[in-house]
């Protein structure tokens, strides 16, 4: 990620001025008539911001070539409604808009002169009240005023935030590309269970319509209870007929989809393969950061989470005396629970990273995907039930996304198969479809009131989730995280080629290669920490929402700047030091564990084998509003005096070299 940033710094900085043409020609081009509504002056001028923020443009000369770009458009415009005036309706391309000159007119007599100010920062009149305020003979004099202040405020408006964004660019460097291709991945599922269910909905949905009718117009004919049935569930008269039809519909269609995979996970078929495939896959993105968030986002489909909102909501319930509501309620939790204890036990199937006992050790169906589609999927089935159709929306799709990141969570933790999640949605949505039918049917007298239910859960929710953070979250991302299997390395084997095989630099997923490992150590973190600390290295806090403050003053200390985490192939380091070298330069050494014990001379015990990194950081302060460090691109001066300083601690050093980089070795 940063040589993708850094190559586009470079080149900005060699050719300022196409950045500022563009901007110029944005900022001109945005307001003239017609033509506004196509380009994206905001967003250029915004990346102008961001531009200002890596240090790559001047800020007022930004800000100045984008305030006259934005006057002269508007002043263009204003021209030609002046000169032309009712004339430039016939004008090509402006004749081909009418409705566009009908709402630049109507917004303008509703708000008179202030509309060239605020018509700046509306999309579809932007670029048409000033040919409105020309053809309506607004003084010349009037209308500049306005256009100038307009211009600066709408070039603020989009340039400072720009700006901010540019400098935490600096900041986000370093971020794994694990993370933002995750967060890549849980939209990009998101967007195309949306466009599927989309789709679905516009192909089926009128030839099962279609069926229903036939299957009204059959039952009509006879008196049998299955005749009774499909009346007194699917009759277009009754006002929840649409409602009944979508349950049926997903009941029908869950339950083939479930037995579909359990044929397929019994019977051993290609599903098994996919199953891998999205294993090894979501456990090659695995990181710090994704793991904590999954852990959290995992914890709302557990017990520790759902059982507290099943109590809460059963007690709501009983206190309004709802009690065929209760009933189903319980039901919908403990009977989904039995069914994936049954599963479980018959099938047997092993998880495919097993940190469970017992029953919960058999991962067939997931339990939380299951678990939450019932019990967040039926309680928005009561809270939309009687809601208008925008209402319903809102509430299904809020749901809808709950449940998808808990079922993902699971796949990313590595503690369920692709086919687990998916078998447990299934079963989950069949048995709310079930259930949604039945007390649809059954219960007419009991509504129930969606504020105060959307309270208590909203409140329990997060008094359940943060006591889940508080005491157990810390020792899950421990509990949930990625063990590669680690080997034992022979010391002399380690001196002689063992340290040439290992990682060379810092890489992201994509394998860009970033800063060089110029240090490799083997030895326990106590033994590291106690030998830095006597030649005045200093550990580093743990990065936090705090310590974020301290890089937006200007005035922040090298010694005050918190170390920003760097990641490789997703993880951040495990230990950081830091050595002030002067007010405006420090020394930081991070350090990843590999996957390597090694086997020492001294009596043959076993130590963990590092990797290290040694940068030189320099103080900077982007147009006076930040505080930011740049990584120096010497690497062999840090690692020099890393080495005098290990050395005076009695540590034994040789110095090695690859590719033009030397490697401290220090045992």
């Amino acid at each position: 990620m940063e040589s993708h940033l850094q190559a586009l710094i470079d080149y900005f900085s060699a050719y300022p001025r196409i950045a500022l043409g563009a901007i110029f020609a944005a900022s001109l081009l945005e307001a003239l008539a017609v033509i506004g509504t196509v380009i994206p002056g905001s967003s250029i001028v915004f990346a102008g911001g961001i531009l200002i923020g890596l240090n790559v443009l001047n800020p007022w000369w930004t800000a100045a070539v984008a305030v006259t770009g934005a006057i002269l458009g508007d002043g263009i415009s204003y021209w030609l409604g002046h000169h032309y005036h009712e004339k430039i309706r016939t004008i090509w391309p402006l004749k081909n808009y009418p409705g566009l000159f009908e709402r630049g007119q109507a917004y303008f007599a509703k708000n008179g002169g202030k509309s060239v100010f605020l018509g700046r920062f509306i999309g579809p009149v932007r670029a048409i009240v000033p040919v409105v305020a020309g053809m309506s003979n607004m003084p010349p004099m009037q209308f500049y005023a306005v256009n100038i202040l307009s211009a600066l405020a709408w070039v603020a408006a989009h340039l400072v935030p720009g700006v901010l964004f540019g400098a935490s660019l600096q900041l986000a460097g370093a971020m794994s590309s694990r993370l933002l291709i995750l967060l890549v991945i849980i939209v990009v599922i998101l967007w195309v269970v949306s466009k599927l269910v989309r789709f679905a909905y516009n192909q089926s949905w009128q030839r099962i319509t279609l069926l229903r009718d036939r299957a009204l117009t059959r039952a009509r004919g006879k008196s049998g209870p299955l005749a009774r049935i499909v009346l007194s569930l699917f009759d277009p008269a009754r006002a929840e007929s649409q409602a009944l039809l979508t349950a049926a519909v997903l009941l029908i269609g869950s339950v083939w989809l479930f037995f579909g995979i359990l044929e397929d996970v019994v019977s051993k078929d290609p599903l098994i393969q996919l199953d891998q495939t999205v294993y090894t896959l979501l456990q090659g993105l695995r990181n710090e950061w994704g793991d904590s968030l999954m852990v959290t986002v995992t914890g709302l489909g557990g017990a520790s989470t759902t059982v507290p909102v099943i109590i809460v909501v059963s007690s709501l319930f009983a206190f309004k005396r709802y009690w065929r509501t209760l009933g189903y309620w319980l039901a919908a939790a403990g009977f989904a629970e039995m069914l994936v204890w049954v599963f479980k036990y018959t099938l047997g199937r092993a998880r495919p990273n097993n940190i469970y006992a017992g029953v919960e050790q058999f991962s067939f169906p997931s339990g939380h995907a299951t678990l939450s589609i019932v019990v967040y999927g039926f309680m928005a089935f009561l809270l939309a039930r009687g809601k208008p159709v925008r209402t319903k929306i809102a509430i299904t799709l809020v749901v809808t996304v709950a449940i998808m990141l808990i079922a993902f969570s699971r796949l990313y933790l590595g503690v369920h198969w692709f086919s687990d999640v998916l078998a447990g949605l299934s079963l989950g949505l069949a048995w709310v479809a079930l259930l949604s039918i039945a007390y649809t049917h059954h219960v007419h007298n009991e509504r129930i009131p969606a504020l105060p239910l959307l309270l208590v859960v909203l409140t329990t929710l997060a008094l359940a989730g943060g006591l889940y953070v508080r005491n157990h979250h810390s020792a899950d991302v421990a509990r949930y995280a990625y063990r590669p299997k680690t080997e034992t390395m022979l010391f002399g084997d380690w001196k002689s080629k063992g340290w040439h095989s290992l990682p060379f630099a810092r890489s992201e997923l994509g394998g860009e290669i970033e800063e060089p490992f110029s240090v490799q150590w083997i030895g326990t973190p106590g033994e590291i920490v106690r030998t830095l600390a006597a030649t005045g290295w200093r550990t580093t806090e743990p990065w936090a929402s705090k310590a974020m403050l301290l890089w937006l003053l200007p005035n922040t200390t090298i010694q005050q700047l918190p170390v920003l985490p760097k990641f490789d192939h997703g993880e951040a380091q495990k230990m950081t030091f830091i050595k002030v070298i002067n007010s405006r330069e420090r020394i930081v050494f991070r350090l990843w564990p590999l996957r390597y014990v090694v086997d020492t001379v001294a009596g043959g015990t076993s130590r963990p084998l590092w990797n290290g990194m040694v940068t030189i950081e320099r103080l900077q302060h982007p147009i006076g509003i930040t505080t930011l460090t740049k990584t120096e691109t010497d690497f062999n001066t840090p690692t020099h005096i890393l080495e005098q300083d290990v050395k005076s601690q009695r540590m034994s050093t040789e110095n090695r070299e690859r590719r033009g980089i030397g490697v401290l070795l220090v045992w």
